[in-house]
């Protein structure tokens, strides 16, 4: 994955309402934002197994498609599909938590 950036602002946006967040002024807004993406980093790399973060940060770190994943990783696309989905469900569960 080397030096690229995590952009999972889509992904946080279908985890979280942030319609309050929007609606926050900008200073507390960004300060939040970055709050978030750093809990949100610290998660995959903590909570996650190490199938679950590699789908998730291949999938929508590096918008690899499931099947792309499935030949990297060597295994089938519907664990892939798994892997993501219990991933996004831990991820979902301990933002809910702290947000």
């Amino acid at each position: 994955m080397g030096n690229k950036s995590l952009h999972l602002d889509e992904f946080t946006e279908s985890l979280i309402s942030l319609s309050k967040y929007r609606k926050s002024n900008f200073c507390e807004r960004d300060f939040n934002y970055k709050k978030m993406i750093k809990s949100l980093k610290n998660i995959i790399q903590g909570e996650l197994t190490p199938k679950q973060r590699m789908c998730v940060l291949l999938y929508y770190g590096e918008k690899m498609t499931m099947k792309e994943i499935s030949i990297k990783l060597g295994i089938c696309i519907s664990s892939v599909s798994r892997h993501i989905k219990k991933g996004k469900q831990r991820i979902k569960k301990t933002m809910e938590y702290y947000f």
